[in-house]
């Protein structure tokens, strides 16, 4: 392989150690997740994209289900350690939903049909931090939910996960709008601005300030 291109798709992984500062066993299973992730989510788009056909324009089908179906794989093993009950750190639960989407930008990036390394490159570095965060409004949602009682669990989830989708989409949308100099500013730009808003609701430390008011 092109050395480049090496680096390339080594960058989500970059990417991921420079954010978490360590690599262990459990954020490996969580990357290797995001891997597996990708093989449903592309195996059943397609089908759903011909299942909605007649009632969705072929343009718009990419932008609605694409971000449904992969934010539901991504997040699928937080969800399930939330509803068994499992109790985590705050900053592991965000961590792993990090790693899982950065994951799952590993196995797109490697599905790119591009013989341009740099809109390869761009699109690694684009989608590794998309991809994460997106999972990471998943993860924040749960770590909001676990300070608040069991029975808001449903509507707290569903409520950031459509945040989460709705971002994803707001993104393919413009990745779809603008070309150029201009598409390659909102790839870089965006991902960038949202990963930092995340990073400052984590500092922040926003289920505290809720748990307050609530409780006022």
């Amino acid at each position: 392989m092109d050395p480049v291109l090496a680096v390339v798709y080594l960058l989500p992984f970059i990417i991921l150690t420079a954010i978490i500062g360590r690599v262990d066993t459990r954020f490996i299973l969580f990357v290797l997740w995001g891997c597996v992730a990708a093989i449903p989510a592309v195996l059943l788009e397609p089908v759903l994209f011909g299942a909605v056909s007649s009632e969705i324009p072929a343009a718009i089908a990419p932008l609605t289900i694409s971000p449904l179906v992969e934010e539901f794989f991504k997040a699928l093993p937080l969800l399930i350690l939330a509803i068994g009950g499992s109790r985590q750190q705050d900053r592991d639960i965000f961590l792993y939903a990090m790693a899982s989407g950065i994951g799952f930008a590993v196995i797109e990036t490697g599905l790119l049909a591009s013989p341009d390394p740099l809109a390869i490159l761009i699109h690694s570095f684009s989608t590794a931090l998309l991809h994460g965060c997106t999972c990471g409004m998943i993860g924040y949602g749960i770590v909001i939910a676990g300070h608040f009682d069991r029975r808001a669990f449903p509507a707290l989830i569903m409520g950031f996960f459509t945040l989460a989708v709705t971002v994803h989409a707001i993104y393919n949308t413009l990745g779809t709008t603008f070309f150029g100099l201009a598409g390659i500013c909102v790839d870089l730009v965006f991902p960038v601005l949202l990963f930092f808003a995340l990073l400052a609701c984590y500092h922040i430390d926003l289920p505290a300030l809720f748990v307050h008011q609530s409780g006022s």
